[in-house]
Order: C-alpha cells, then sequence, then structure tokens
C-alpha cells in the first residue's frame, strides 16, 4: 500500500466535504517541524509512564499538488502498537491527518 497516495486520497475525499481538512503548511521545513512536534507530544500522551519523553511516532510529511501545500501525518499504528503504550483518545492528533 502506498501510505502517501492513500493519505492524499483521503484528504482530498475530505477536502469535498470541509474547506481545511488538515493543517498544511507553505514550505517543507516548517511542515517538518510541527509535524515532528506532533509525533513527539503524541508519543509522550500514549506513553505508560506520564514524564518521561517517549521515542516519537513516525510521521510522513509530503507535498499535496492539488493544494500546493506541504501536509504531515502520524502513523498511530505503530504508535499504539508498542508494549510501551497505554491508550488513550485516538483524536490526539487534532488538524494532523494519521493512518
Amino acid at each position: 500500500m502506498n501510505v502517501i497516495a492513500t493519505l492524499t486520497a483521503r484528504m482530498e475525499e475530505y477536502r469535498a466535504e470541509n474547506k481545511n481538512p488538515c493543517k498544511n503548511y507553505a514550505t517543507q521545513s516548517v511542515a517538518d517541524k510541527a509535524t515532528a512536534k506532533m509525533a513527539q507530544d503524541a508519543a509522550n500522551y500514549f506513553h505508560t509512564q506520564p514524564g518521561v519523553k517517549a521515542r516519537p511516532a513516525q510521521y510522513v510529511v509530503f507535498y499535496n499538488e492539488a493544494w500546493g501545500r506541504w501536509v504531515g501525518a502520524i502513523n498511530m499504528t505503530e504508535l499504539v502498537q508498542r508494549s510501551s503504550s497505554t491508550g488513550g483518545y485516538f483524536g490526539y492528533c487534532k488538524g494532523f491527518y494519521s493512518f
């Protein structure tokens, strides 16, 4: 499965109904910085030991040609499968797509 193609298709489908379906950025570096921060925040949130800095979640940053903007997505599947994951609210990464 091509993760980026699948995410792009989901974004386009959602955008047909919503003007701003997810956070998007003008440059790759800004998108990467924002997505990396959310990947770290999400990893810390789902970690079994509060206050301990967890390994960041896996994520992708890619260019959405239809928008002419950069977007990021968090790999929630990988994150919650960790032995150190405690579970929690799956909508935690608000504004970011997940896979």
